[in-house]
C-alpha cells in the first residue's frame, strides 16, 4: 500500500495510471506493486503491469500478468482483447483465436476487439476472415489506426499493392508519426518498383529525427537497390545498434557485406540471424551464399535446401541454384531450378536473364522473345537487373550474329555497371608504376631469403578472358592436380590495405619485414591446401596474380607459374562484353579497359626481363586451340608431371567452375573465338586506340 494511508485501492491504483499515461513507467510499476501487495487480487493492477511490460518488449511477463488479471476477471472484455495481442506476440495463435472470440462474444461494439481478433486469424493465415474482422472494427471505428494498417499488410499479401498503399496513406493521413504503417508504405513501395518514391518516404522521416531499426533497416534496402554498399552497410548497422534481435537486419548486412566480397564476415552476420530466428528462410539462403563461395559446396547446398523448407517459392534460391548446379556442369538440373523460378512473377525476368546463358538461343527462342518484350521497362528496374539484362540480351544477339544490336546492349550495360561502382582508373598505371620502380633483382633476391619449399602451387595468371580457364581445365585434369579456381589469398595477404595501409602494391611488399614474408607464404600454403589436402598440384587461377609473379617467384620458387597470353582485341572485347560479378570493375569502359591491359603489358613485360629465363611459362592461347595437345604437352611438362591423355578431355570434368567460361570449358575446344573484335571493329574505336601497339611479345 502506498505511505499515504488515506488512500484507497482504487485512488492508489489510479495514480499508477496517471504515471502510465504521463510516460512514468518506473513509478507507474512501483506504485501498481505496492497496490498488489496490499490487494494481491485487484485485477486492474495486474492487467496494467502487463500492457507496461508489453509496452517495453518483456512479453513473458506481460503474458504472466495478464494471465492473472483474467483469471480474476475472466469476462472483462477489455482484458481479454489485450491478452490476444500478448498471446499472439508470444507465438500462441491458436489461443489467442480462442481468447479473441471470447473478447468479441463479450463487447461486439468495441472496435479494437475485432481488430485484435483481426491480427490473430492473420497469423493463422486465415485471410479473409482476418480481412472481415478489421472491416468489421472500422465499421465501428472508421479512423482505427490498427484496423487500417492491418487491412493495408492483408491487401500486401493478397499482391493488392495498390490497396495497401492506399490503407497505409489513410493511416499517416490520420497519425502523420505511425512509423509502423511508415516502414510498412516504404516495404510496399520497393515491392511495386516505387523506388524513388520509397527513397524520398524514407528520407523525410529519417530527416525529421525519427528513430526506428525498421526506417533505417529500409533505407538500407533502398541503397541496396541503388548498389550504394558503403551506404547500404550504415544503415545497416544503425538499425541493428537501435534493435539487436531482428534476423532481417543481419541478413541485410550480410548481403552488403557478400557484394563487397566479404564473405567470411557475411556469413557471421548471417549465422547471427540464424539464431535470432531458426525459421528465418533469408539466413539459411545467405549461409548457403556465404558457403559455396567459401568452397563448402556441401553446406551450400544443405542451406539452400533449408531455405525451400521453409519458404518453398524462394525464388531467389531457386536461381542461385541454377547457378551453382551450372558451376558443376549440371546445365539439366541448371535449367530445371531456373524454370522453377520462372513460374513466379517477380523472378521471372532474373529467371529468363539466367536461361538465354545456358545454350545458343534462335530466333524463335521464348526466354529471348520475353526479354525483347520487356525491353520498355528495363529503364524501371533496379540498376543491377538492369546490366544483367543488357548483357543478356546482348549476348542473345551475338548468337543471333547481329553484332550492331549486340554491342548496343553490352555498351548500355557497361555503363550503366560503370555509373554505380566505384573505381580509380588512374591507380592501374599507379601500381603497375610502383610495380615495376618497386621490383628489382636485388628485392627478389631478398624476398628469397624468407621463401617456402612447397611445390603444390600452380598460378595461372593474365587478362580476365584471356584461357586462363580452359588452360587450369587442362592442368586439373590431370589426376595429380586439383583446379581451385580464383582464389583471392596473395591480395589478401600481401596487399590488404587494414595491415599495410599503402596502396601501391610493390611498396607495400616491399615495406613488409622478414618474419611477415615467411608467415603469409605459410599461411598461403596451409589455405591453398585446404581446397585438397595433400594433393600434390593445387591450381590458383587468379588472373590478377600477374601482379605478384615477381613476389611469387621469390617467396615460392617451387611454385610453378603459367601466363597466359592473348590477342589483346579479343582479350578485351571479351571483357567488355561479359559483366562479372564484384571484380573486374575495370571493363565497362573501353578506355579504362585499355589502359588496363596496357599496365599489364607493361608488368609482364618487367617479369619477364628481371626474371631469370623460365621463371614462368607462357600459353598462347591462339596456339592453344590451333594445337592443343603440342601445346598441353608442354604445358604439363613445365609442371614436372609426366604426360595423361585425361588433359585433353578436361570438358569431361565434373568439377566446379566459377567463371565467366563456366559454359565453354563444358564444350570440346572451338576456334570461332579467334578474330572474333572483327565483328564489332567499327564499334572498338577507343578501345583501339588506347592500346595501340601494346602485347606480348615473348
Amino acid at each position: 500500500m502506498p505511505k499515504n494511508q488515506t488512500l484507497s485501492i482504487g485512488e492508489a491504483y489510479n495514480q499508477g495510471v496517471q504515471a502510465f499515461e504521463t510516460g512514468q513507467l518506473n513509478k507507474a510499476v512501483k506504485v501498481l506493486n505496492q497496490v498488489l501487495k496490499a490487494a494481491p487480487e485487484y485485477a486492474p493492477a495486474h492487467q496494467l503491469l502487463g500492457v507496461i511490460a508489453f509496452q517495453t518488449g518483456q512479453t513473458g511477463p506481460a503474458e504472466n500478468a495478464m494471465r492473472e488479471a483474467i483469471r480474476l476477471q475472466p469476462d472483462n472484455a477489455g482484458f481479454l482483447s489485450n491478452f490476444t495481442e500478448v498471446l499472439r506476440t508470444n507465438g500462441k495463435p491458436e489461443e489467442a483465436l480462442k481468447v479473441g472470440k471470447r473478447a468479441v462474444q463479450l463487447a461486439p461494439g468495441v472496435a479494437n476487439a475485432h481488430s485484435n481478433l483481426g491480427l490473430a486469424y492473420y497469423d493463422m493465415g486465415e485471410l479473409f476472415e482476418a480481412e472481415a474482422c478489421q472491416k468489421r472494427a472500422l465499421a465501428l471505428n472508421p479512423d482505427l489506426i490498427a484496423a487500417l494498417n492491418n487491412l493495408g499488410s492483408i491487401a500486401r499479401d493478397n499482391e493488392d499493392r495498390e490497396g495497401a498503399i492506399s490503407f497505409y496513406r489513410r493511416v499517416l493521413d490520420l497519425r502523420p508519426g505511425y512509423l509502423e504503417s511508415v516502414n510498412n508504405l516504404i516495404s510496399v513501395l520497393i515491392e511495386a518498383e516505387q523506388s524513388e518514391e520509397a527513397t524520398e518516404l524514407a528520407d523525410d522521416y529519417l530527416g525529421k529525427g525519427h528513430v526506428s531499426a525498421e526506417l533505417h533497416r529500409n533505407r538500407g534496402r533502398l541503397h541496396v537497390l541503388q548498389c550504394q554498399w558503403d551506404e547500404a552497410e550504415r544503415c545497416f548497422r544503425n538499425a541493428i545498434s537501435l534493435d539487436e534481435k531482428k534476423p532481417e537486419s543481419y541478413v541485410g548486412l550480410a548481403q552488403v557485406l557478400t557484394e563487397k566480397n566479404l564473405h567470411e564476415l557475411a556469413l557471421v552476420e548471417a549465422e547471427k540471424a540464424q539464431r535470432l530466428d531458426p525459421s528465418h528462410a533469408p539466413a539459411y539462403h545467405y549461409i548457403a551464399v556465404c558457403k559455396s563461395h567459401l568452397g563448402d559446396l556441401e553446406a551450400g547446398f544443405a542451406n539452400y535446401e533449408k531455405t525451400l523448407e521453409l519458404k518453398p517459392d524462394f525464388s531467389a534460391t531457386m536461381i542461385a541454384l541454377g547457378h551453382l548446379e551450372m558451376e558443376r556442369g549440371n546445365f539439366d538440373a541448371a535449367r530445371s531450378w531456373f524454370n522453377n523460378a520462372a513460374e513466379r512473377d517477380k523472378a521471372r525476368l532474373n529467371a529468363q536473364i539466367a536461361l538465354v546463358r545456358l545454350d545458343k538461343v534462335a530466333e524463335d527462342n521464348p526466354d529471348f522473345q520475353a526479354l525483347v518484350a520487356a525491353l520498355p521497362g528495363v529503364d524501371k528496374l533496379p540498376p543491377e537487373q538492369s546490366v544483367s539484362y543488357h548483357y543478356a540480351l546482348g549476348k542473345c544477339y551475338e548468337d543471333l550474329k547481329r553484332y550492331d544490336s549486340a554491342f548496343e546492349h553490352f555498351a548500355k550495360g557497361a555503363a550503366l555497371k560503370r555509373s554505380i561502382i566505384d573505381f580509380d582508373a588512374d591507380q592501374i598505371e599507379e601500381t603497375a608504376d610502383d610495380l615495376i620502380s618497386m621490383f628489382t633483382p636485388e628485392l627478389v633476391q631478398k624476398l628469397r631469403q624468407n621463401s617456402v619449399d612447397s611445390s603444390q602451387p600452380i598460378f595461372v595468371v593474365g587478362m580476365p578472358r584471356s584461357g586462363t580457364t580452359l588452360t587450369e581445365s587442362i592442368l586439373a585434369s590431370h589426376p595429380y592436380v586439383f583446379g581451385a579456381g580464383e582464389l583471392s589469398y596473395m591480395h589478401k595477404l600481401f596487399t590488404d590495405q587494414l595491415r599495410g595501409g599503402n596502396k601501391k602494391t610493390g611498396s607495400l611488399i616491399a615495406a613488409l619485414p622478414d618474419h611477415e614474408i615467411s608467415k603469409r607464404a605459410q599461411q598461403y600454403i596451409q589455405q591453398l591446401d585446404a581446397h585438397a589436402p595433400g594433393k600434390p598440384f593445387i591450381v590458383d587461377k587468379m588472373p590478377a596474380n600477374f601482379l605478384m609473379v615477381g613476389l611469387i617467384h621469390a617467396i615460392m620458387p617451387n611454385a610453378r607459374i603459367v601466363h597466359v597470353a592473348r590477342n589483346p582485341m579479343d582479350t578485351c572485347l571479351s571483357c567488355f562484353t561479359r559483366v562479372f560479378q564484384r571484380s573486374q570493375y575495370h571493363s565497362y569502359d573501353q578506355v579504362e579497359l585499355g589502359r588496363y591491359f596496357n599496365a599489364y603489358v607493361r608488368v609482364m613485360q618487367h617479369w619477364n626481363d628481371i626474371l631469370p629465363s623460365g621463371s614462368f611459362h607462357t600459353v598462347h592461347y591462339e596456339n592453344l586451340v590451333e594445337n592443343i595437345e603440342f601445346e598441353a604437352r608442354r604445358l604439363i611438362a613445365f609442371c614436372g608431371l609426366e604426360w595423361d591423355d585425361r588433359c585433353l578431355e578436361f570438358h569431361k570434368d565434373a568439377r566446379r567452375v566459377r567463371t565467366a567460361s563456366v559454359q565453354q570449358v563444358r564444350q570440346p575446344l572451338y576456334k570461332s573465338s579467334k578474330e572474333k573484335w572483327l565483328n564489332y571493329k567499327s564499334h572498338l574505336t577507343p578501345l583501339i586506340e588506347t592500346i595501340g601497339g601494346a602485347r606480348i611479345s615473348f
